[in-house]
C-alpha cells in the first residue's frame, strides 16, 4: 500500500508540474523574478525554577556523580542566565508564482538543540524547491490551483505563525520540527484545500518541555565519574528534528490533509482550519547527533533493552487538527492532536490568544499581549523502577502569559513566563521567565 501511494504522488506531481508549465504562457504577472532575504537575530535573558524528581530507577554503579545514591530529573540550568538564542538566514528565490525556493539556516538554535550541549550548532531548518502557488496565512489563490514541493518544510498543520518566544507542549510534542518531505496539493476554487505527503517522519525523543532541551546521552557521561555540563531535565517524548537533508525510503510516512480557508472582502477577519494524518512504521533505532541514545523503539527501550513500556508494534500515527484564525487585530490560534507510537496512546491540545494594539508612540509600534494553555495527556504508565525517564507517561498542563513590543527598525521585545501543573509523586511547577529580544533585518 505505501509504494502504490508513492506512485500515486509521483504521478500526480508529475500533472501538477504540466498544469503548471501550461499555464505560465497565460499569466504575464507571473513572469517575474524575486530575490528576497531575512535575517534574524534573538538574544534572551532566561531564569529558571530549580526543582527535581526523585527517581526510582537503580543506576549502575558508577553512573551517578562521586557521593550521589539516587538519580533524579533536574531542572535542566537553573537560576539566571543572559545567552545568544539564534542568528537565522532565510533567502527566497520566485518566478511569480510557478516556482519558488527557500533556504533557512541557523546558528546556535539554543533552544532547537538536542542535546542542548553537544548537538550541531549549524543547520538548515528549511531547504525545499516547489512549482505551483501554496499561498500562507490567510491569503487564497485567484482559483483552483496546484503544486508540488520537495525538500526540508515544516509540516502542513503547523500554526503559521508564534506569538510567544515559547512553545506549548503539543506544538513541542508533535509539529513544532521541520521534516524532509515531498508534498503535492492545492485547491478546489479559492477555499477548499488538500494536501498530500511521503516523508522522512521526524524520530521519535525526548526532551525537557521548556526552553532548553537539556542533556542526554552526550559523550560525558559515558565517563566514569560522568561529566555533566547540563541536567536532564523532565523529558517528555516528541517528534524530534530529522538528521536529514535528502529523502529516504526507509519507513516512509505518508500524510493526508484537508482544509479550508476564508478570510473577509476587507481581510479584516479570516480563519484557516485544517485536518490532517500521519502514519509511518518506526526503525528500531535513529542516530541523533551529540546523543549516544537512540530515537524511535530504542527510546522507549530505555537503557537496557527492557522500558518498562507496554510497547505493542512499532506503528507511528497521528492525527488532528489545527485551527488559525484572525479578526482586526486578534489572533487565536488552536490545536490537537492524538498520537499512538507502539501502542502507546497520548493526546496533546493548546490554544493561543493575542492582540496587537498598535501605538506608534516615539520607539514604540505596537503592544501585543498574548495567553496560551496547552495539555499533553499520556494513557500508559511505566515502570519507574526499569524506566528512567517516569516524565514520559506524566500528564501535563502548561500555561504561558507575555507581551510582545514592536519597535522601529524591526526591533521587538518578547516578556514571557511559564507554569506547568504536572501529575507527578512530587509537586512540581518548572517555573521558567523569558525575555527575548529579536532583531530583524
Amino acid at each position: 500500500m505505501p509504494y502504490k501511494s508513492l506512485i500515486a504522488i509521483t504521478l500526480l506531481a508529475l500533472c501538477t508540474s504540466a498544469f503548471a508549465q501550461e499555464t505560465q504562457e497565460t499569466q504575464e504577472t507571473q513572469n517575474t523574478w524575486t530575490w528576497k532575504h531575512k535575517l534574524e537575530i534573538r538574544a534572551d535573558y532566561r531564569w529558571s525554577d530549580d526543582e527535581q524528581h526523585r527517581l526510582g530507577f537503580q543506576f549502575p554503579p558508577g553512573f551517578l556523580p562521586p557521593g550521589q545514591t539516587v538519580g533524579f530529573l533536574k531542572t535542566v540550568d537553573p537560576g539566571s542566565h543572559f545567552e545568544l538564542n539564534t542568528v537565522e538566514l532565510q533567502l527566497d528565490l520566485g518566478y511569480g508564482d510557478l516556482v519558488t525556493a527557500r533556504a533557512k539556516v541557523h546558528f546556535n538554535g539554543l533552544h532547537r538543540r538536542n542535546p542542548t550541549s553537544s548537538d550541531r550548532k549549524f543547520d538548515a531548518d528549511e531547504l525545499f524547491v516547489r512549482v505551483g502557488p501554496n499561498p500562507e496565512f490567510l491569503e487564497r489563490p485567484n482559483g483552483t490551483s496546484f503544486f508540488a514541493q520537495a525538500g526540508k518544510a515544516p509540516h502542513m498543520e503547523r500554526q503559521p505563525i508564534r506569538l510567544l518566544e515559547s512553545y506549548g507542549v503539543a506544538a513541542t510534542s508533535f509539529n513544532r520540527f521541520e521534516d524532509v518531505q515531498g508534498i503535492v496539493g492545492g485547491s478546489v476554487g479559492r477555499n477548499l484545500y488538500w494536501r498530500l505527503s511521503a516523508a522522512n517522519g521526524n524520530p521519535l525523543f525526548f526532551r525537557d518541555p521548556n526552553a532548553l532541551a537539556g542533556d542526554n546521552g552526550t559523550p560525558g557521561m559515558r565517563e566514569r565519574p560522568p561529566v555533566i555540563d547540563l541536567q536532564s531535565g523532565f523529558p517528555i517524548l516528541y517528534n524530534a528534528e530529522t538528521e536529514d537533508l535528502f529523502f529516504r525510503t526507509d519507513h516512509i510516512q505518508l500524510g493526508q490533509a484537508l482544509g479550508y480557508r476564508w478570510q473577509s472582502a476587507d481581510q479584516s477577519m479570516g480563519f484557516d482550519i485544517i485536518g490532517f494524518h500521519y502514519r509511518r512504521k518506526m526503525s528500531d533505532r535513529e542516530e541523533l547527533t551529540g546523543t549516544f541514545y537512540g530515537g524511535d523503539i530504542d527510546i522507549l527501550d530505555g537503557p537496557f533493552n527492557g522500558g518498562g513500556l507496554p510497547l505493542k508494534g512499532r506503528t507511528k500515527e497521528e492525527y488532528g487538527a489545527r485551527l488559525y484564525s484572525e479578526w482586526g487585530n486578534a489572533t487565536f490560534i488552536a490545536q490537537f492532536t492524538k498520537q499512538g507510537v507502539a501502542g502507546l496512546q497520548r493526546e496533546g491540545w493548546e490554544g493561543e490568544l493575542g492582540y496587537s494594539f498598535p501605538l506608534h508612540f516615539a520607539f514604540v509600534e505596537s503592544i501585543q499581549p498574548a495567553v496560551r494553555a496547552s495539555g499533553l495527556t499520556n494513557r500508559f504508565t511505566g515502570v519507574g523502577a526499569i524506566q528512567p525517564d517516569p516524565a514520559m507517561w506524566w500528564q501535563w498542563t502548561k500555561f504561558d502569559g507575555g507581551v510582545r513590543i514592536g519597535f522601529r527598525k524591526g526591533l521587538d521585545l518578547t516578556l514571557e513566563g511559564t507554569r506547568h501543573n504536572v501529575g507527578s509523586r512530587f509537586k512540581l511547577h518548572l517555573r521558567e521567565y523569558l525575555a527575548t529580544v529579536r532583531w530583524r533585518v
